[in-house]
């Protein structure tokens, strides 16, 4: 009976004692199942091993899960996203997108519905952080992830 608990103790002690050093006393011999934990966990935002910005995060988002391979936001809700931007965006770039050119007075014109469909990371960067040089307010307080993926998909129908 005695050495039944002594064991019970140290399994317990050993097991505390890796789960504070975040090493799992069940890894295995050679700690294969802890690496390949260790590889795929993702790091809690903000810690020492969180590595990316709050933009890089969201850029990835949109290169690795959002586009297609033709450049399409993926899973936007179109009339939605028009709903939202008839809201939101109207006021400064009109009904169509087009009140405001983005182009420099000698290249071609070039309004929400190209950027969006042609350099949509600028699109998203600037829907999500703003654009300080041409005084447009950042969204990624201001809305959900969602909707910000739906105006960025109705934008793509814009002319």
């Amino acid at each position: 009976m005695f050495s039944r608990r002594a064991t019970s103790l140290a399994v317990l002690f050993v097991t505390t004692y890796g789960l504070l050093l975040g090493v799992s006393a069940f890894a295995g011999e050679d700690g294969v199942r802890a690496k390949e934990t260790a590889a795929i966990q993702k790091p809690e935002p903000g810690s020492p091993g969180d590595t990316l910005t709050r933009e890089d995060a969201r850029m990835a988002l949109l290169v690795y899960k959002l586009l297609d391979k033709n450049g399409k936001i993926k899973g936007a809700d179109i009339k939605h996203g028009e709903k939202l931007f008839l809201q939101n965006c109207r006021p400064c770039h009109g009904g169509d997108g087009r009140r405001f050119n983005f182009s420099r007075y000698y290249e071609k014109p070039a309004f929400i519905g190209d950027r969006a469909r042609d350099d949509m990371p600028t699109f998203w960067y600037q829907i999500n952080f703003g654009d300080e040089e041409r005084g447009m307010e950042a969204y990624i307080d201001e809305f959900p992830l969602q909707d910000l993926i739906d105006i960025a998909g109705f934008a793509q129908t814009l002319p």
